[in-house]
């Protein structure tokens, strides 16, 4: 295929002016204007005398927003709701609003960091804000939840994926490791009433966790034990599952975890990593861009197949397959030696 001069500039031209792209977004998230038209189009006069800013910049980020299909511009300046913003309504299960407005505010400060960053071998964000981010949120609950928010609605989708995708057979007790919001494994309890479950996180989420356990009605089939991974993971299971866990991480810190894992181990025992699995140079992949917000906020990073081989060979066990799954995440299947 042939690329003139013409095409190079202009396809590089959209590549780079993506932070304009984020600026708009962000701009029309913080303002919620979704939620404004929530209830039918409304002319832009409406919608910035609603959020107090000027009607003629509002409109220009609207009309550009319009154009990659977030907003619809209909006749005399009205704006109406897509598929794309109804996901950044306020109101709506897993919205993508809150990883719009916390992702935006924290990125645009850390993004400029990229470059001293690999030149000093520094995280970003460390060099930005001179702590690790984890620190940062084990001191702010409140930012701590939203976030937790955000990714929420960003790996929602993940939840009815992997239990679809991953054959769940021979397994009665489900161990999630740093847990979080405890989707799949409240859903691995739902679909059998026989199966039984753990969740292991830091005291803060695990005491938010034993209310939702509680609430569903789940409570006497799942305990919940809280502690730091990187000291411990007292925990008997079937199978542990990491998800959106071992990318935060680097590989020494890694191998810590999957061998507190191994310590309570039995042959056969697995251990089951969600995440973007890398795909073959020059593919386009969602895990490569994930890779880059890992690359700013983190000391970890998505992995090859070839890379959690060697993750899990290192700590006991074998690669016993990757899964595959109807979102942006595989199953990388692990088995203890013993």
């Amino acid at each position: 295929m042939t690329v003139t001069h013409r095409d190079a500039i202009e396809t590089l031209f959209q590549m780079h002016m993506g932070f304009v792209r984020s600026a708009c977004f962000y701009a029309a998230a913080k303002l919620e204007v979704a939620d404004l038209l929530a209830d039918g189009p409304k002319p832009v006069e409406h919608v910035a005398k609603a959020t107090g800013v000027d009607v003629a910049m509002l409109y220009r980020v609207l009309r550009y927003l319009a154009s990659d299909g977030v907003f619809e511009e209909r006749a005399g300046r009205e704006f109406a709701l897509t598929p794309l913003s109804q996901m950044l309504r306020t109101d709506v299960e897993g919205s993508f609003h809150p990883f719009a407005v916390v992702n935006s505010e924290n990125g645009f400060e850390i993004a400029p960091q990229l470059l001293p960053g690999m030149r000093d071998r520094e995280i970003p964000f460390v060099k930005r804000f001179g702590k690790h981010p984890f620190e940062i949120l084990l001191k702010d609950p409140g930012s701590a939840a939203l976030l937790e928010r955000a990714w929420q609605g960003v790996h929602g989708p993940e939840t009815p994926a992997v239990l679809d995708a991953y054959d769940f057979t021979g397994i009665r007790k489900l161990a999630d490791i740093g847990g979080g919001h405890g989707d799949v494994l409240v859903g691995f309890l739902e679909r059998d009433p026989s199966r039984t479950g753990a969740i292991f996180d830091i005291p803060p989420v695990a005491a938010q966790m034993k209310k939702r356990l509680d609430a569903a009605g789940l409570a006497a089939r799942c305990e919940v034990i809280a502690g730091d991974f990187f000291k411990e993971i007292p925990v008997d299971a079937d199978a542990y599952f990491l998800r959106h866990i071992l990318h935060d991480w680097n590989d020494e810190e890694c191998r810590t975890i999957l061998r507190n894992i191994a310590a309570r181990c039995r042959a056969g025992a697995r251990v089951l990593i969600a995440e973007c699995v890398i795909k073959a140079p020059n593919t386009p992949d969602l895990g490569k861009l994930l890779d880059m917000q890992m690359l700013l906020f983190l000391s970890g990073w998505e992995r090859t197949e070839r890379e959690y081989r060697a993750l899990l060979e290192s700590t006991g066990f074998e690669l016993a397959g990757v899964v595959p799954t109807d979102s942006m995440v595989s199953i990388v299947e692990g088995r203890f030696r013993g």
